[in-house]
């Protein structure tokens, strides 16, 4: 019954999810929903009948988007599906600036990047780096566009591998459907440019920042055309009838190439289609779109190539740089290789692991971090391979967000989880993320001898009380600052039914949220937590807020430490 439940609620967040063209649809042509069996390793069978895969797990279940048809497909493909609920066509309406609730058009971004360029002079450059597909055949289309940020001095911003300052890339919309990544992107370049945050202003004196918000621009015309129902649309603008057929224009079939499958980093191997129509066609030849010659040429020219003569060692450790990518769904930090054989590890592997390690930490419960197909599948053509295997430079994709049946789930969450679900967490991400692109394969340090892990193991009832319980753990005898990454333990004991928020306070009274309203019935709902105290020294007495919203729970704090 739960897991009924589950798909009611998924099917409610979803009805958002996909959308067919303006035109009406028959009802057997409208967007369908389905839940799928396929454990990690069977999944394969799916890309290569060409359904629409949506980049989420949940267990060993996928989730295909497609019509009244695919049930059956599926079915002889040798998946057990589950059909949901067939879906609503949308209304089309649009505006020139923002759609959906707030999420701002192709044009709007432009116009921005623009605005910002204008209005920092002494920060910022916007850097035309090539065409998309549509305006390189004289049918509009867009330029491709970047920025660059930091504190200007000679050969900041220029077109030369050989720049002074690390580069920290950040990219979004790639996939087209996938609105939260364009946004996240805008406010990075704001946060940027604020001048609010101290952090970044030394940041801005060592880092060049650079940010593509759009990276497929073509895509993004399609899924803001239609308004309040985004259409579902993946993939770029490239509409030229390879198969002499015609695609449509559900969600599970219309024309464009995969951007994500279309580099020459193990092109065509797991996962990516040879059919035009399917959502993850991986284009006729490597690199034969517009939009990803022009990425891997702005690539070249930012980074130096420091890759291994053989494939299986390491790029060096001083190697600067950072290129991520934004994606979504599903809250995973995804590193290469993700195309090849499973069990393929690079020779920087254990650096990338424990890095995304850090960032999922960050970013809260629920996230994952490893190779694609460890925790997703695998895919091949993709950016983040590419990144490093022609340049030895660090990459990683961030598939933001969570699952539709969950508040601000999916492709097309509300546009006011914006700042106050998705930015706090991408944030302090980003700027962990910013803080290692001068080194990222270096080791990370540990903390002084004399500051190993503080630990607090004193019991301590924990009840429904105002003010919520809070606990003291002095440090003292440490120097310097408290590390990016730093570590939140909490345990507790014979905790019944429970809701529970937890706060670290620093000693200058910052307080830094570690889980809010966990809803519980496990004994011990706490955990490990990351978090960036980098702005905060490592002497003073610190405190644990927990507060048990149930008027009803009972039980102990056991222990709590600080690895600062």
């Amino acid at each position: 019954m739960k897991r009924h439940r589950s798909r009611l609620a998924l099917l409610c967040a979803a009805a958002t999810l996909v959308a067919v063209g303006p035109a009406a649809a028959t009802p057997d042509d409208r967007p369908h929903l389905y839940q799928v069996h396929a454990p990690l390793g069977t999944e394969q069978a799916l890309f290569a009948g060409g359904f629409d895969v949506v980049e989420h797990r949940e267990g060993d279940d996928l989730f295909v988007l497609g019509d009244s048809t695919t049930g059956a497909a599926l079915d002889r493909a040798g998946f057990a599906a589950t059909l949901d609920q067939v879906l609503p066509d949308p209304p089309e309406a649009a505006d020139a600036d923002t759609f959906y609730g707030g999420y701002r058009t192709v044009g709007a971004h432009e116009r921005h990047l623009d605005q910002v360029a204008r209005e920092h002079p002494d920060l910022a450059t916007v850097v035309d780096y090539g065409d998309s597909w549509l305006k390189t055949r004289n049918r509009g289309g867009h330029d491709l566009r970047a920025i660059c940020i930091t504190r200007k001095r000679p050969g900041d911003c220029a077109l030369s591998p050989d720049a002074p300052k690390p580069r920290f890339f950040v990219m979004g919309q790639l996939h087209s459907r996938e609105l939260t990544t364009g946004e996240i992107a805008w406010r990075w370049i704001d946060h940027l440019v604020g001048g609010t945050d101290p952090a970044v202003a030394t940041l801005l004196d060592t880092t060049e920042f650079w940010v593509v918000p759009i990276a497929n621009p073509d895509g993004v015309d399609n899924v803001q055309r239609g308004g309040d129902s985004p259409i579902s649309h993946r993939k770029n603008g490239n509409d030229t009838d390879l198969q002499g057929t015609t695609c449509g224009t559900a969600s599970h079939s219309h024309p464009g190439v995969d951007l994500n499958r279309n580099t020459g980093s193990n092109w065509g191997l797991q996962n990516a289609s040879e059919q035009q129509c399917d959502q993850n066609y991986r284009g006729s030849a490597p690199e034969s779109e517009p939009e990803t010659r022009a990425l891997e040429a702005l690539w070249r020219s930012l980074y130096r190539d420091r890759r291994a003569a053989d494939p299986a060692q390491a790029a060096p450790t001083d190697t600067t740089g950072l290129v991520l990518s934004l994606h979504s769904y599903g809250n995973y930090v995804l590193f290469p290789w993700s195309g090849g054989a499973p069990d393929r590890r690079t020779g920087n592997d254990a650096a990338l692991r424990d890095l995304a390690q850090e960032l999922a930490g960050l970013a809260g419960p629920g996230w994952q971090y490893g190779q694609s197909g460890q925790v997703l599948y695998s895919a091949s053509g993709t950016t983040d391979d590419w990144v490093y295997d022609d340049l030895g430079v660090a990459s990683f994709v961030w598939e933001v967000g969570p699952a539709p049946e969950e508040a601000c789930g999916g492709f097309f969450p509300a546009h006011s989880c914006q700042d106050g679900f998705f930015w706090p967490k991408a944030l302090p991400m980003l700027l962990h993320a910013a803080r290692h692109t001068a080194a990222p394969y270096a080791p990370v340090p540990e903390p002084p001898t004399q500051c190993a892990t503080r630990v607090d193991d004193t019991d301590v009832p924990v009840v429904t009380r105002t003010p919520p319980v809070t606990v003291n753990l002095t440090v003292t005898g440490c120097q310097g600052d408290a590390r990016s990454a730093s570590r939140v333990e909490v345990h507790f004991k014979n905790l019944s039914g429970s809701v529970i928020t937890l706060d670290l306070i620093a000693p200058d009274g910052t307080s830094y949220r570690l889980r809010h309203q966990l809803v519980s019935t496990l004994p011990d709902p706490g955990g490990s937590f990351t978090v960036d105290l980098s702005r905060e020294s490592r002497n003073g007495t610190w405190q644990l807020r927990v507060h048990n919203a149930i008027w009803v729970g009972t039980g102990v704090l056991d222990r709590w430490s600080l690895s600062l």
